[in-house]
């Protein structure tokens, strides 16, 4: 019963930046496909400290990435 970051992946196809999984302090959770052009969420690995939400929608303005509630760890990471 916690928070995890979630990309909402249409948003996050139309940017190809990546900048989201420079800022993430815990190694291999935030990661980017190549072949689809978009972030995801290792959501087992998510802390839940929100700070790719704060890279993407407060620096970057493209709010492509949001918490969402996760009563298990089971969550996808991308919708």
């Amino acid at each position: 019963m916690y928070y995890v970051a979630q990309v909402i992946r249409d948003e996050c196809t139309k940017y190809n930046c990546k900048q989201c999984t420079l800022f993430c302090p815990e190694p291999n959770t935030l990661m980017y496909t190549d072949e689809t052009h978009h972030a995801y969420v290792l959501t087992e690995r998510c802390k839940g400290c929100a700070l790719c939400v704060y890279v993407c929608s407060n620096l970057l303005k493209r709010d492509s990435i949001e918490m969402v509630y996760a009563e298990n760890r089971d969550v996808a990471g991308v919708r």
